[in-house]
């Protein structure tokens, strides 16, 4: 049974890994969602908006410009994880954003525990189940909705994978 688990999920503005623009959370509990957290989150200087990011998420400087910085948004993250051991899918682009972001504003924090729900979808579904394992295929297998690059909804669909494997769903 998954039980304190929170799984996230990063959009970033740029090829700097510091430059989160936005954070995605979901927390399960007893094999069941309990919780959602999202937020934008304003780069550090010089770390724009580049047009090949926004064309993937859909997130400019503009809307990032009122936003609050990863350190303003860290101490709400962080009582948000609490203990939980992290999700995410492809977990070290998740996991090295999280220690970006957290090592340019100096932030003093122990490494997280990750869970790979790429990893995960492999092991339960390699292939030839599926042909390749990355989110939306995944999601589309599980039918899971999916609104691919929205931070929450990559974590909302990390969190039901990561659910649907341990309850032994085969998918479609």
């Amino acid at each position: 049974m998954i039980d304190n688990v929170t799984s996230i999920d990063f959009e970033t503005a740029c090829r700097d890994h510091a430059s989160a623009c936005a954070v995605g959370m979901v927390k399960i509990r007893d094999n069941k969602v309990v919780d959602e957290f999202y937020s934008l989150i304003k780069p550090p200087a010089g770390m724009n908006v580049i047009d090949e990011f926004y064309d993937i998420h859909g997130i400019s400087d503009e809307d990032v410009a009122d936003a609050p910085d990863f350190s303003q948004v860290w101490p709400k993250m962080k009582e948000f994880i609490g203990d939980d051991i992290l999700c995410a899918h492809n977990s070290s682009f998740d996991s090295d954003v999280l220690q970006s972001c957290l090592s340019h504003y100096s932030i003093a924090e122990d490494k997280f525990d990750f869970i790979c729900t790429v990893q995960t979808a492999r092991k339960h579904w390699p292939r030839p189940i599926l042909p390749c394992h990355r989110l939306n295929v995944v999601c589309d297998f599980l039918g899971i909705e999916l609104d691919h690059h929205n931070a929450l909804s990559d974590a909302l669909a990390c969190a039901k994978i990561l659910i649907a494997a341990d309850c032994g769903l085969k998918g479609k």
